[in-house]
């Protein structure tokens, strides 16, 4: 089995590294996708060897994009598993080998990193993931706890069904809405609550877009 981590990134020279080499202990493969990025990202990983592939946007395309970028030079690569998981050290790699654990044992197509909902979790996060969680499971049914990580564990087979046409942030809802419209196997694994001295992560705005976007996907 061929497991490959793809990592979208931009402008996050300053972690980026240690992600990768504590990422690249768990996996075959790492395929880091910098996204535009105007500090130097690439610059900080294009020493660590071949089964380290960094490929670059020349603009920043977002992180739908990236992902997608990823993923399919990941099958490029011959993986049979594909992780998912951010640049910015939100996701601790250690959790890698628990995650393809429980993609294999229980025969499943996908497996989604749930975040603890606790203090360490941006209060507006917090509130707009839960409200989209309940929307998703009425709207789709399927319930997923923490619909905004994007940590996940997936088959190269599952990923033919789960290829997202979204470009943003809303690329990791819409593989949620594609795991139901798809009837794949799911389930959610326990990870850790991250978040570095400033969040970068999805604003209200984006969250304003993925609620737009999932009714457009149930309505038109």
């Amino acid at each position: 089995m061929i497991t490959a981590a793809v990592i979208p990134a931009r402008n996050e020279a300053k972690r980026i590294r240690s992600v990768v080499e504590q990422t690249r202990l768990h996996v075959d493969y790492v395929v880091i996708v910098d996204d535009g990025s105007n500090d130097g990202t690439a610059d900080m990983i294009n020493d660590l060897g071949e089964t380290v592939v960094v490929l670059q946007h020349d603009v920043n395309l977002g992180k739908g994009a990236a992902l997608k970028t990823g993923c399919d030079a990941a099958l490029l690569l011959k993986a049979d598993v594909i992780v998912t998981l951010d640049a910015d050290g939100q996701h601790n790699p250690a959790s890698i080998p628990g995650m393809i654990k429980q993609l294999q044992d229980d025969k499943l197509d996908i497996v989604f990193g749930m975040r603890q909902f606790n203090s360490k979790m941006p209060m507006m996060m917090l509130i707009g993931n839960q409200f989209l969680s309940k929307l998703i499971s009425f709207l789709f049914k399927v319930m997923i706890h923490d619909t905004q990580s994007g940590y996940r564990v997936f088959t190269a087979h599952a990923y033919k069904d789960l290829r997202w046409h979204s470009t943003g942030y809303e690329a990791e809802t819409e593989m949620i809405v594609r795991t139901g419209d798809h009837h794949l196997h799911y389930a959610e694994f326990d990870i850790a609550t991250i978040y570095h001295d400033n969040y970068k992560g999805t604003t209200v705005f984006d969250g304003i877009k993925i609620l737009l976007q999932i009714l457009r996907w149930k309505f038109i």
